[in-house]
C-alpha cells in the first residue's frame, strides 16, 4: 500500500471512530453503555440541556400543561409524579398554569439534572419537590398519585418494563398515566417500543383506555388509566407520602438537613439546593 494509501485508510478508520463515538455518547445518550454512563452524561451536559432541548413556554402551556389538565378535570389539586423529571420540564409547566393546583414530586438518578430542576423552578419551589431515586424502586406506597408521568425517557432505562410496572404501581386505581412513545428510532435500534408494543406492555401492566398521539418530532404521547376507580388523592407535602427506602414506611421528622425516618431511625440528607438524597442513605 501506498503512502497515500494508508493515510487514507487511517483517515477513514479514524472518521468511524469520531462516528461511533458520536453514536455512543451522543445520538444514543450513552444508553448502550450502561447506566452509569447515561447518568454521567447527563451530569455532564445538565447546564445545558434547556439550551438544547430550546423549550418554548407558551408552548409548554399549550401542548403539555393544558391537555395535562384538561384530562384530570374536573380535579384542579392533583398529586403528580414525574419520574425522569430532567431539569424539571413537567413540574415547571404546571406551576406555571393558572388552573392548576397541584404538587409535583420529580425523581431522576441525574443529580445535577435535579439540581438546575430546583434552579429553573424559582419562585415556584413550594409547587415540587424532587428526590435523587431510581425509577426502578420508586420511594412511594402503592396506589399513591393521581398522575403519574415520564416523558422521553423509557427507552434510555435498562429496564423499560420494570420502569413502567412501577409508574403504575403507584399510581391509583383510576389515575392518569402520560408516558411518551420515541417514533424517531433510527439511532436507537432495539431500545424503543413500536405502537403495538406499547400498547402489549402497557395492558400487561394493568393500563386500560390506552391512546397515542402525534406530539413532537421524535415522540408521541401515550395516555392510559389505571384499571379501577379510586377517590383523587389531592396536593400533598413529599413528607405525607414519601416511604423510606430501609424500612419502606411513611413516618418523617425533619431536622435542618436531613430527613429522620421515625420508624427505622434512618436518615437521608437534603442538599443545599433542596434535593432529597435518596441515593446514599446515612
Amino acid at each position: 500500500m501506498s503512502e497515500w494509501g494508508g493515510l487514507i485508510a487511517l483517515g477513514i478508520g479514524l472518521a468511524l471512530l469520531l462516528a461511533l463515538a458520536w453514536w455512543l455518547l451522543i445520538a444514543s445518550e450513552g444508553v448502550y453503555l450502561g447506566r452509569r454512563v447515561v447518568i454521567w452524561l447527563y451530569d455532564l451536559y445538565a447546564h445545558r440541556y434547556n439550551d438544547v432541548k430550546d423549550y418554548y413556554p407558551e408552548y409548554e402551556q399549550l401542548y403539555l400543561a393544558e391537555p395535562f389538565l384538561d384530562a384530570l378535570a374536573p380535579q384542579v389539586n392533583p398529586l403528580v409524579l414525574d419520574v425522569a423529571t430532567g431539569t424539571g420540564r413537567l413540574p415547571l409547566a404546571l406551576a406555571l398554569h393558572p388552573d392548576s393546583r397541584g404538587f409535583t414530586i420529580g425523581v431522576d438518578l441525574s443529580r445535577q439534572m435535579l439540581h438546575h430542576a430546583i434552579n429553573t423552578l424559582h419562585p415556584h419551589e413550594e409547587r415540587a419537590a424532587f428526590i435523587h431515586a431510581p425509577a426502578e424502586n420508586l420511594p412511594f406506597p402503592d396506589h399513591t398519585f393521581d398522575a403519574v408521568t415520564c416523558l422521553e425517557a423509557l427507552e434510555f432505562m435498562v429496564n423499560p418494563q420494570a420502569v413502567l410496572a412501577e409508574l403504575v404501581r403507584v399510581l391509583r386505581p383510576g389515575g392518569l398515566l402520560l408516558i411518551t412513545q420515541r417514533i424517531n428510532t433510527r439511532l436507537l435500534p432495539g431500545k424503543a417500543w413500536d405502537e403495538a408494543q406499547m400498547l402489549a406492555a402497557l395492558e400487561a401492566c394493568g393500563v386500560v383506555n390506552s391512546d397515542i398521539e402525534v406530539w413532537q418530532m421524535d415522540y408521541h404521547k401515550v395516555w392510559g388509566t389505571k384499571a379501577g376507580a379510586s377517590d383523587p388523592v389531592g396536593a400533598r407535602p413529599a413528607t405525607a407520602v414519601t416511604r423510606c427506602p430501609r424500612c419502606a414506611t411513611v413516618a418523617w421528622q425533619i431536622h435542618g438537613d436531613e430527613w429522620l425516618c421515625e420508624t427505622c431511625k434512618a436518615t437521608y440528607p437534603v442538599g443545599s439546593d433542596g434535593v432529597l438524597e435518596f441515593m446514599q442513605p446515612a
